[in-house]
């Protein structure tokens, strides 16, 4: 009996251990093709517009792009993050510099967040592009897009993101 409440304590600090490991990475991005991306993304979990975006704005386009997702992530919603962030970090540096473009990444469980959900209507996953020129907003939601193919076809939804991406900036 003392063998097995020993082996049982010590299974626990094990799993503990494991899991705590992986507190320390995140900077980095576990992509669907097991390539880690650095993060070269501001950290925005609560979609607020820094006031350097909005100024910009008034001059020429900026993009909002909202991901949102439950407290409990599938494995979907974890690729369409990953693959969001490998098209920002690719294709869209410079924009990400500047404030062009902000990235968030919305827990919806959060009660901090429930006024966002509510305008993009998010109730649980969702990827929303929002182009912000002189006041007006448009939007494009890409949840479909990427329940479809981040996961299996990465390649397919990064090119799918990255024309939204262009064509918005213009």
């Amino acid at each position: 009996m003392k063998t097995i409440k020993i082996l049982f304590f010590a299974s626990i600090i094990l799993f503990i251990a494991c899991k705590s490991k992986n507190n320390g990475q995140e900077n980095k991005i576990q992509t669907t093709d097991s390539t880690a991306v650095t993060n070269i993304i501001p950290e925005n979990t609560n979609g607020k517009i820094p006031e350097k975006t909005m100024q910009l704005s008034e001059k020429q386009a900026v993009l909002l792009i909202q991901d949102f997702h439950l407290t409990n992530r599938c494995a979907t919603c974890k690729a369409i993050e990953a693959a969001a962030r490998k098209t920002l970090e690719t294709y869209f540096k410079n924009e990400i510099t500047e404030g062009r473009i902000v990235f968030s990444i919305i827990d919806v469980d959060d009660k901090a967040n429930s006024k966002i959900a509510e305008k993009y209507q998010a109730a649980g996953s969702g990827l929303f592009i929002t182009r912000l020129l002189k006041g007006k907003e448009e939007t494009k939601d890409l949840t479909e897009d990427g329940f479809s193919y981040a996961r299996n076809e990465e390649a397919k939804f990064i090119e799918i993101l990255k024309k939204q991406i262009s064509e918005y900036l213009k």
